[in-house]
Formats: C-alpha cells, structure tokens, sequence
C-alpha cells in the first residue's frame, strides 16, 4: 500500500464489456414513443441501462441530425462518469461526438428546468422551430404519475430491473436520540472496518454526509487497517489489503476518476463518498453498502434568516436507492447503523424538493433574465410557498438585479452571467466596474470551494494547524477572513510546488487547486462583460485593503452586524438575529474591538456563528441598509400579478370556492356521521328522557301549587 495516499497505481485501460441490459429488449418501444410524443418518461430499476443506453439510440436513430442530444445530470460526477462512458462505449474521443460541460456551481436545478419545458412545448412556443423539441425523463425514482400529469399525461414507459438480491440489515447502533449527534460517522466506520474482516471479497462503498468527515473517516480506516494481520484476522483467505477512496463534488476531476479503477488482484476497494454516489455513478464490483443514515441538506434556517447546510437523516426511498448500489454486478448486502425505529420515526418516505427548502434567489432571477415574468404562477414540478418567491424578489430588489417594479436590470443580467450567489456576484461586479477584478477574482474562487483548511483530530497537530493558519492570516493583516484567502489564493500560485506549500501551511491543497480553475472560469467571464458598453465603469483612489471591503459591502451589505452586548452581534437584515464570530475566524477574541462586521456565511449550533469575517465601517453601508426595510415585496410581483387575466382570475377564485366548498361539506358530513353512530344517539335519547322527566316533575309541581 502507497503511504498516506491510499492509491495504488493500477492502469485501465480497453473496451468495457457490455453485458444484456434490460433496455435493450425495450429498444424498439422507447423509439417508438420518441418519435410519436413531444413528452414521454422511462422508469426502471437501478441497473437497467438508462443512462448510458438510451441516448446512444436516440442518436443511432438519427434524433442527433437537426441538433444536439441534451443530457441532464444533478451532480458534476454523473455527468462526467457518463459522458466518459458513452464515448468508450461509442468509441470516440471525449469532446467530439461525446461530450460534457459543468459549472463549479449549480444555478438551476430539475424542478425549473422541467417547468421551462412544460411552458416551451404546451405554450407552443416551437412552432418556429423546423425540426420539433423532444423531452424525455429518465429517473428509477420520480413520482411517475405526478410527472406524467405534469406533462400533459404523456406516455411512461416502465423498463424492467436487473437489480441481483440484496441482503439488507439494520444495526441497533443509531437510534431517535441520536438524531442530532455525530455518533453516526464513529459507527459507521466500526461496521465498515468489521465488513472488510467478516465479509467474503467484494468491494465496499460507505456513506457519509461531507468533506470533512469522509477525510477523517478514511483517515481512521486506514490507520486500522494497517494494524490487521491478514492471515489471521479475516474470513476470507483471498483479501489481502484494502484500498481506501474518498469521493465528494469539490474533489479534482482525476482524483474522482481513481474510484472507477479495479483495485489490484487480492485488494478490496473501499469507497467512502457523499451522496453523490447513491445515483447514476455506477461503481463496478461493490457487494456491500455501509449506509449512515444521514445525508448534508441545503435547508432555510429561520433563526438565521440565511440558507445553511445541516445533517439530516435520509428519506426512505434515499436509503433504498442506496442499498441498490450493492446489487449492480452481483448479490451483495447492505448494512444499515440505525435501527428499525430511526427508520419509522426518524426518516420521510421522500425528501423534501430543494425548491421548497431554500433561498429562490437565483432561480427567480433566471427566470426573469428569461423573460418569464409570472414567478408566481411559473408551472414548477414542486411549487414553492409564495412566501418564499416574495422573499426572493425582496432579495432581489435589495441587490438591485430587479427594480422597484420587479423588472430586471442591467446589474441583474451581469449577475446571472456568473455562477455564484448574487451577492457575491454583486461583489465581483463592483471590483470589476472599478478595475481591481484582481482583488475579488482569488477570493471569489476560494469562497466557492469546500474546506481550504486543513483540521486535525489529534489535539497536539491541532494546535500546530492553527498556529499556521495564524501565520497566514496575520500577512493579510490579522483582521480580515477575506484577505487570508487572497494571501493563500496568491502565494500557492507563486509557490514552485505548490502541493508542498500547503502542505507546509496545513492547507488543502485540492480545495486550492480546484479554486485556481474557478478563478479562470470567473476571469473569463469578467472580461467578456466588460466588452459590453453598458457594463458600469468606476474610479477610485482608496487604498486596496480598503477597497476589498468597500467592494464587498456591495454585494454582502445584507450579511452586515453591528455589536450589541459582550462580544456578540445583531444583524441588519430585519431578523434582529444574535450572532457570534466562530472560532475559526481572525477576528475571533477581538469583539470588543469591533463596531460593524460582514460575514460570508453562517453556522447553526446551539449559538449562530457567522464565518469569514471582516470589520467594516458604516458610512460604507449606510446609503444601502435602508434597502433592506424600504419596499413591500407584494410590490414587486406587480410585474407578474398584472400579467393574470380575468379568465385565468375567475378560474382561481371557482377553484379556490369549491375548495371552500368541499371542505364545508366534509365537516358537514362528519358533524352528520358524528351524530349517527351509536354513542350518539344514545346520547340523544338519554338528553330527551332527562328533558321528558324534568317537564313532567315541574307539571307535578304546578299542578301541587294550584290545588
């Protein structure tokens, strides 16, 4: 085994082996409903083929001629494991016939993709085009009459699975208490570690939630794994090491390409990856699935009043999608930490869509720079509360990307050009307006990757890793989260081997080097907006540290606190909220010194941390705050609500009034069955002998009175 990579250098190389797919017996079927239906959508087990199969004949059959076959993934993994499949498969170079692109960040997702569609084809807005839109959906999950109806019930067609049996176990390891705890990963890597021991050969493929823990994770697998003494210690005589692979979105393209590899001969291959890997990555020989029963989920947090990621537990169909992973190749088992009771109580039978979790911010702003105006009545697979659409348009306004109409602006299409949240977009506009893009391009790139720090679990190293980080950010001047990241962003690149450099300085060199080609990705994108003659053009003569946070004010001036009691802060976003600077920060142990601050991001525990931090004056926000308290955000949908007409009103309010309807006489007919049954009635007989009596004794008692 190689030291602390846990890679073995293993070539691969040759044609992949195609076995008999279950599509392939449906071919004929799937082209039929291609040619005949704008609409139609293919189901079937994990296994069957989908994926990879069924874009190859739509192009075979010529449906590639008139343009191109768009393929649509969720996850940069999937979309660059199948797009590299195919073109094997096809035998051509990947780029040519077969190719892929991906952002560093996602700013769309399904549910809008499918109502744009909805609203191209149903609207008939493709007559202009010579050659019709075909549409087809491919999920072994979706709610497949939901979608069909959302389509205009168009056609599903139903592929049969080639899932091998699957040998499922629940481990009463985690259970309801432990729902809010990280006891979850120490068990997760217990049974993993006690599979690879117990188990005949075959691959293993673990679940955690992030990053961070899947580095600790494999860390601690590998520190065991070195101490096993595999001629006494295992079951089968024919594993003799293990290989043990991390995979997570943020990590480089080829580092996510060694977890395809076979393992050499006798090496069991241990994957330990997010959920990235329960869907569309198919990772030939794993047997055994290690599920931990939770997964990062992008959720609003009210407290903060800002989208936060937090631990959850997986829904139902998550963790059977998971499970399917150990069936692909052969029979396999799947050991599940929690027990039967964390399933029942603790898990929903479906996640919740992210649409309806989540800042609209970004997703309202597309459809406006698409001309889709009517964001409320916009047909989504999974409509949001118009709350949250309310909210996304008063953040919008806030930014100025749209104006007091709900209109977009000129800043508004500028932002949706770069694949970052608005406000940090707003931030690198502003840079870029006033000619210093070089200042905001290395810091916008670092935000965007996960984990530049490097954490030790082992107390004596920790101290070490945060003296270097101290050392880092006391050259940016000791008071200032973003300037650090700029430092670490400029000094690696100017560094002859920069894998070293962070090594030394207790920094990830992968989160780096992933920023590096953000940073390219954003500096092409600033130089084609600045062709443009309305793009704005700024001077200033303010020195360049303080000119980073003027830029930065621009765009985070809803991210901004003042100093209340001790060392914490309230925001000045209308939530009022308390929060404190975490730990990790520079300013960290300097509140007292400190007036007004602007964050990055926050973190939810017991206390709300705000994280990556710099001080800031307020006459540099005082002409912006007043945007965050100055318009209705009813006021800004007047774009889309002017757009409604009579009919469309009067059939709302009919359906709105049979709603009314309905639930009146629901509580009718209970109020009825209520007085129908049996204790009922007798109720009732029992009030009318009571009522009988009384009137008779107060008869007797008159007729006593007058005689």
């Amino acid at each position: 085994m190689e030291s602390k990579s846990r890679a073995y250098k293993t070539e691969a190389g040759g044609q992949y082996f195609l076995p008999t797919l279950p599509i392939h017996k449906c071919k004929d079927k799937l082209l039929r409903a291609a040619r005949e239906n704008p609409f139609f959508i293919v189901t079937g087990d994990t296994g069957s083929g989908k994926t990879t199969q069924l874009p190859q004949y739509l192009y075979k059959a010529g449906f590639g001629k008139h343009g191109i076959i768009g393929v649509t993934q969720p996850r940069r993994v999937a979309t660059i494991s199948v797009a590299q499949r195919v073109a094997e498969e096809m035998d051509c170079s990947l780029g040519s016939t077969v190719g892929y692109q991906v952002r560093f960040d996602d700013c769309t997702s399904q549910d809008i993709l499918f109502g744009l569609l909805r609203k191209q084809l149903l609207l008939k807005c493709t007559s202009k085009r010579k050659y019709p839109l075909k549409v087809l959906v491919m999920s072994a999950t979706l709610d497949t009459e939901r979608l069909s109806e959302f389509f205009g019930s168009c056609p599903v067609c139903s592929i049969p699975g080639k899932l091998f049996p699957i040998k499922e176990k629940f481990h009463n390891l985690i259970g309801l208490r432990d729902k809010d705890n990280s006891a979850y990963v120490t068990e997760t890597v217990k049974i993993t570690l006690q599979t690879h021991l117990n188990e005949l050969a075959g691959d293993i493929l673990v679940f955690l939630t992030g990053q961070s823990e899947i580095e600790k994770a494999c860390d601690v697998l590998y520190q065991r794994a070195e101490k096993i003494d595999y001629r006494h210690d295992v079951f089968d005589s024919s594993v003799e090491g293990i290989l043990i692979l991390p995979l997570y979105g943020s990590m480089p393209t080829d580092q996510q390409k060694r977890i395809f590899l076979p393992p050499p001969k006798g090496i069991r291959k241990c994957v330990v990856a997010t959920n990235i890997a329960a869907t569309s990555v198919t990772i030939e020989g794993i047997r055994y699935v290690i599920d931990c029963g939770f997964v990062k989920q992008l959720n609003h947090n009210p407290r903060a009043g800002l989208d936060v990621l937090e631990i959850v537990p997986i829904s139902k169909s998550e963790a059977v999608q998971r499970a399917g992973r150990a069936g692909r190749t052969a029979s396999g088992k799947c050991h599940r930490i929690y027990n039967e009771e964390f399933w029942e109580q603790c898990m929903p039978d479906y996640m919740i869509p992210e649409i309806k979790r989540t800042s609209l911010t970004s997703v309202i702003l597309t459809l406006k720079c698409l001309e889709v105006n009517d964001v409320i009545r916009f047909p989504y697979l999974d409509p949001p509360e118009e709350r949250f659409i309310l909210e996304a348009l008063r953040k919008l306004y806030q930014c100025s990307a749209i104006n007091r109409s709900g209109n977009v602006t000129d800043l508004g299409r500028f932002i949706i050009e770069f694949p970052l949240s608005p406000n940090l977009a707003c931030a690198l506009i502003k840079a870029t307006a006033l000619g210093c893009e070089d200042l905001l391009l290395p810091v916008a790139a670092m935000l965007s990757v996960e984990h530049v720090f490097i954490q030790s679990g082992v107390t004596r190293k920790q101290k070490e890793v945060e003296k270097s980080h101290k050392t880092l950010s006391e050259v940016a001047g000791g008071d200032n989260d973003f300037a650090t990241l700029f430092v670490i962003f400029e000094q690696c690149k100017a560094s002859d081997s920069p894998a070293s450099w962070c090594q030394t300085h207790a920094v990830n060199w992968r989160a780096v080097k992933s920023a590096f080609s953000v940073e390219k990705q954003l500096r092409d994108i600033t130089n084609k907006l600045k062709q443009l003659k309305n793009f704005p053009k700024e001077s200033s003569d303010v020195p360049k540290d303080e000119l980073l946070k003027r830029c930065l004010c621009a765009g985070y001036f809803s991210n901004v606190a003042r100093r209340s009691l001790g060392r914490t802060f309230c925001t000045m976003d209308g939530n009022g909220s308390m929060v404190h600077i975490h730990p990790s920060s520079a300013l960290f142990g300097q509140e007292i010194n400190l007036e007004w601050i602007l964050f990055h991001n926050v973190l939810v525990t017991s206390k709300i941390y705000v994280r990556t931090v710099c001080p800031i004056r307020y006459e540099w926000v005082k002409d912006l705050l007043p945007k965050l308290h100055d318009v209705d955000a009813y006021e800004l949908s007047s774009v889309a609500r002017e757009e409604v007409t009579k009919e469309e009103l009067a059939k709302w309010e009919s359906r709105e009034q049979t709603k009314k309807d309905n639930k009146s006489l629901e509580a009718s007919l209970k109020k009825m069955q209520k007085r129908n049954d049996d204790k009922s009635i007798s109720d009732a007989r029992e009030r009318f002998l009571q009522r009988k009596q009384q009137r008779l004794q107060n008869s007797n008692a008159q007729e006593g009175k007058t005689s």
